[in-house]
C-alpha cells in the first residue's frame, strides 16, 4: 500500500488531491453572508458540537482567525503579550497594529511555551503616561515554530481564581 503524504505545515502549502478538488467542485454552495451555504453551515454546526460551544465561525486562514480574536479581545492603545516565536508576532505582518491598534510584547518561552512565571512579569497594568496596558495574552497551540509544542491546559487557567 502506497500512502500519499498530505503536507499540513501551513494553509499555504497544502495541496488538494484530485478527490478533494472534485468534492469542492461538486459541493452545494450558497451565500454564506445570508447563511445560505449548507456546507459552511454544516461545518460550523459540527465544529460547535465537537468543541461544546454554542456556535462556531468558519474563516479560511489561521491568520484571519487570529486577527479576529485579537480585535475582539483588545482595544486600541493596549498591548498583547505573546511568545516571541508565535505566528502572530512573526508571520502576520503587523496586522494586529493595523486592524486592532495594539502593540505586541514578545516573551521568550520555554520550548515555545509560556507559563504564568514568564507571563506575569510582562503584564502591564494601566498607569498614566508611560505604560501601555496589557489587554490580551495569547497562547499558541500547537506552536509550529517551537516544533509543535503543546501548551498545557493548566496554563490557560486564571492563576488569580
Amino acid at each position: 500500500m502506497i500512502m500519499k503524504l498530505i503536507d499540513l505545515r501551513s494553509d499555504t502549502v497544502t495541496k488538494p488531491t484530485p478527490a478533494m478538488r472534485r468534492a469542492m467542485a461538486d459541493a452545494e454552495v450558497g451565500d454564506d453572508v445570508y447563511l445560505e451555504d449548507p456546507t459552511v453551515n454544516r461545518l460550523q454546526e459540527r465544529a460547535a458540537e465537537v468543541f461544546g460551544k454554542e456556535a462556531a465561525l468558519f474563516v479560511p486562514t489561521g491568520t484571519m482567525g487570529n486577527q479576529i480574536c485579537v480585535k475582539l479581545h483588545t482595544r486600541p492603545g493596549t498591548e498583547v503579550v505573546l511568545e516571541e516565536r508565535s505566528h502572530i508576532f512573526n508571520y502576520e505582518m503587523g496586522s494586529s497594529a493595523v486592524l486592532s491598534g495594539v502593540t505586541l510584547r514578545p516573551v521568550r518561552g520555554d520550548d515555545g511555551l509560556l507559563s504564568w512565571d514568564l507571563i506575569a512579569p510582562a503584564i502591564h497594568h494601566s498607569a498614566p503616561y508611560y505604560v501601555t496596558p496589557t489587554s490580551l495574552i495569547t497562547l499558541e497551540n500547537s506552536h509550529n515554530m517551537a516544533g509543535g509544542s503543546i501548551t498545557p491546559e493548566s496554563t490557560a487557567d486564571d492563576p488569580i481564581s
